[in-house]
């Protein structure tokens, strides 16, 4: 029987997770054809910060001499091409994960650093009715990684009662400093690095697919977090 005795949330990252990833590949893309070298300590300084961060280490990364502003804007323009060439979608699986989340005692969002007519409206307003009344889709970007932020102040729960599902590293080490639950997700080539930094920082469940985030799996790291298991020791 998979019951939930603990968590109280499951928060479920919207690009990467949820629909096709539009974050990583593009910044890997456009650093590399700027000139800049695009390895493991770019991606661990760049990734999962706040839109004018990361326009900032990208613009000192490959050179730019220019305002923010406007490496944010060619950032903005690459992504809409690469959106040309591989058109966002939902993710294979997405109503089947969230009706079986239905049947849990727990309350579940979705969250990204887009508002939520951005992506979220377009891409996953089929499924609002399977998430959170109250909070069905949360923005980020103003307070990444967002750990903190979405279980202090718009969920109100301890962080042991919290699991996020993300495809960045970054928030796995945050959901670790505060005691998160955590399933990581870097699927595809452009993750290869997320994959080794989730590793590296003790994730003990990295999937592949959302088949594989289970009622089971949800109810292990509930009992993980109980008996304060679920990180482990390196």
């Amino acid at each position: 029987m998979n019951e939930i005795c603990k968590v109280r949330l499951v928060a479920l990252d919207c690009d990467g997770v949820l629909i096709n990833d539009t974050y990583l590949a593009v910044i890997e893309r456009f650093v590399t054809r700027h000139g800049g070298c695009y390895d493991a300590r770019a991606e661990r300084d760049i990734v999962g910060l706040r839109d004018v961060a990361v326009a900032e280490r990208i613009g000192r990364l490959c050179g730019l001499d220019q305002p923010v502003a406007d490496t944010l804007a060619a950032i903005w323009a690459e992504r809409e091409q690469y959106l040309r060439e591989r058109p966002i979608k939902a993710r294979d699986g997405v109503v089947d994960l969230l009706t079986s989340l239905r049947n849990l005692d727990v309350r579940v969002i979705c969250y990204g650093g887009r508002k939520r007519q951005h992506t979220f409206d377009h891409h996953l307003g089929h499924v609002v009715d399977l998430l959170d009344p109250e909070h069905p889709y949360v923005s980020i970007n103003e307070h990444r990684p967002g750990v903190a932020w979405i279980v202090r102040d718009v969920i109100g729960c301890d962080f042991d009662e919290a699991i996020f599902i993300d495809d960045v590293s970054r928030v796995a080490e945050a959901a670790r400093e505060h005691g998160s639950g955590f399933v990581g997700f870097p699927s595809g080539a452009a993750h290869r690095r997320q994959h080794q930094f989730m590793v590296e920082g003790g994730v003990r469940h990295i999937v592949s697919s959302l088949s594989e985030i289970t009622p089971r799996l949800l109810a292990r790291i509930d009992g993980e977090l109980a008996t304060s298991s679920h990180w482990s020791t390196r």
